[in-house]
């Protein structure tokens, strides 16, 4: 019986790292690239990350976890600084 490690992602946050015993319907993805690719479709279809990322090991899940949230606070302390640098009464549309 196989583990594998899913990385929920909903409205751009990791939501949830879940460890399943058992068969998924899903291929898990064996390389970088092939969890990227995933990634970007997700973005590229939603506008946004969520879904759900299969990984083989738990290092490699936390590991893509992580990534996800930093892109995050990246996107958003961008956006932020944006929002600082705008003068009173403008308006802002991302």
């Amino acid at each position: 019986m196989a583990t594998v490690y899913v990385v929920v992602v909903e409205h751009n946050i990791v939501t949830a790292l879940e460890q399943v015993i058992g068969d998924v319907d899903t291929p898990v993805p064996q390389t970088k690239l092939e969890v990227g690719t995933q990634l970007a479709e997700n973005n590229r279809v939603n506008g946004c990350i969520d879904g759900r990322y299969y990984f083989d090991n738990p290092q490699r899940a936390r590991i893509f976890a992580v990534l996800c949230l930093e892109f995050v606070r990246a996107l958003v302390d961008k956006r932020m600084e944006v929002v600082k640098a705008l003068p009173a009464g403008a308006s802002y549309h991302a």
